[in-house]
């Protein structure tokens, strides 16, 4: 019984700690944006946001986690006191009813957990960065730990935080936050979806839950940590007018979101590179706030860097054959076709196991046929896919057990993006809902 309540628990202190340091009004004049722009949803995608650059900033502070959780559950208690007021008048019956189904869905997911304790391969590579945490350990230990040591590492330090100050100190509760993140980075993206139709959203939802809920990732692997990152940083980029250059503080808050990739997993720094670099490109500003955005973005790049090599003391990749061997496969014809047909097969492979792709991929090129024209946040997303996958296939050619890591990682590496392109499916949704004038 005692589990049960600190697992439930467990959900009401994320509501509480989450709900700072934004509220909707805050967020909102904050960017400069109307009023009714964003909502609780998003206020509170950006408050974890916050938390995680927040957790990378306090693991290299050896400070002491019951300490930290303590403060922050106080500051967050205080913030909700002040604000009650405010977020009683703003709880109408239709978000009573998505809080509802919000909740049913963390807590049943929760439970599931709680049910199937194991941590699958990567798991045990991940936990022992934790252990250092968890143990109040230096952050110094973590190039000391046995496996992979080079692994970004804070999503253990979050599943650290959050194990240490469970109520019974459950190793699982610290893998809690993955699941909250990812329920609600599901919900943010919904508000894409434009519609008053609660029912409509829920539906959505509740598809979106089936086909992107894999329980093998929440035993211990971090690809939800990206996936929820990507899906928060493509819901704010929706927000962006490529045509204005007064949006400076929009631009830095997604620049600053897909930054957390890069203290998840090595090919974080890839998506961050990537989409960070394209959406400058694509801005239109004058080439001197281009070049300040780049160096800004560079800049996050070194720190990391720096961090890593002379603070913990190791910075690697992992699985990288040697350059000339690389260049030697490609040049290769029967090599280079082999590979090739390989990556194809186990990319189809990946697309039906995590079907999100299929509905990606089907919603583009529909879209494409119905409006039969491309403006640049569908030409900003089309260069991010095109550039993934040529990511992707590249890393491949490089990895020193080929076959081994087709099999193992390729599909999780996939699955992990797909959030960031759900856009293609909310905007041809819109679409048909304008040219069929449908109210769904």
């Amino acid at each position: 019984m005692i589990e049960i309540i600190g697992i439930l628990l467990q959900l009401i202190i994320f509501l509480v700690i989450f709900s700072f340091p934004f509220t909707p009004k805050i967020l909102n004049d904050s960017l400069g944006l109307n009023k009714n722009t964003l909502n609780y949803i998003d206020t509170h995608a950006v408050n974890i946001i916050f938390f995680i650059l927040l957790a990378t900033f306090f693991s290299f502070t050896n400070l002491d986690l019951e300490i930290l959780f303590k403060i922050h559950l106080t500051i967050g208690l205080v913030f909700l006191v002040i604000n009650f007021k405010s977020l009683k008048l703003n709880m109408d019956k239709s978000k009573l009813l998505i809080f509802f189904v919000f909740c049913l869905i963390i807590i049943s997911i929760f439970f599931f957990i709680a049910l199937n304790l194991k941590l699958e391969w990567d798991g045990h590579h991940w936990i022992e960065k934790t252990i250092v945490f968890f143990n109040e350990l230096s952050f110094k230990e973590l190039k000391n730990v046995k496996i992979n040591p080079m692994y970004p590492h804070t999503g253990s330090y979050i599943w650290a935080y959050f194990w240490k100050n469970s109520l019974l100190e459950l190793e699982y509760v610290g893998r809690y936050f993955q699941v909250y993140f990812y329920v609600l980075s599901i919900f943010l993206c919904v508000n894409l979806l434009k519609t008053k139709n609660d029912i409509s959203k829920v539906l959505l939802i509740l598809f979106l839950i089936l086909i992107t809920f894999e329980p093998y990732l929440f035993a211990g692997y971090q690809e939800y940590l990206i996936l929820s990152s990507l899906l928060v940083a493509s819901r704010f980029i929706t927000l962006v007018d490529f045509n204005n250059q007064n949006n400076y503080k929009l631009i830095f808050l997604i620049i600053l979101t897909l930054y957390t990739l890069c203290w998840f997993k090595d090919e974080g720094i890839i998506y961050y590179i990537i989409f960070s670099f394209l959406l400058i490109s694509f801005l239109n500003f004058t080439i001197q706030k281009r070049l300040l955005l780049f160096f800004f973005l560079i800049n996050l790049l070194i720190l990391q860097y720096c961090l890593q090599k002379y603070l913990i003391g190791i910075y690697d990749f992992p699985q990288v054959t040697p350059i000339i061997d690389t260049i030697q496969d490609i040049m290769n014809i029967e090599i280079l076709l082999t590979k090739t047909y390989k990556i194809i097969l186990h990319t189809l492979i990946a697309f039906i196991k995590y079907p999100l792709w299929l509905i990606v991929i089907f919603s583009c090129l529909l879209f494409f046929l119905i409006s039969k024209k491309m403006n640049k946040i569908f030409l900003y997303y089309a260069c991010c896919l095109i550039l993934n996958m040529g990511f992707i296939f590249a890393i491949f050619f490089t990895f020193t057990s080929f076959d081994l890591m087709l099999k193992v990682s390729l599909d999780r590496l996939l699955f992990q993006t797909s959030g960031f392109y759900i856009v293609f499916l909310f905007t041809l949704l819109n679409e048909i809902k304008r040219i069929n004038k449908i109210n769904f």
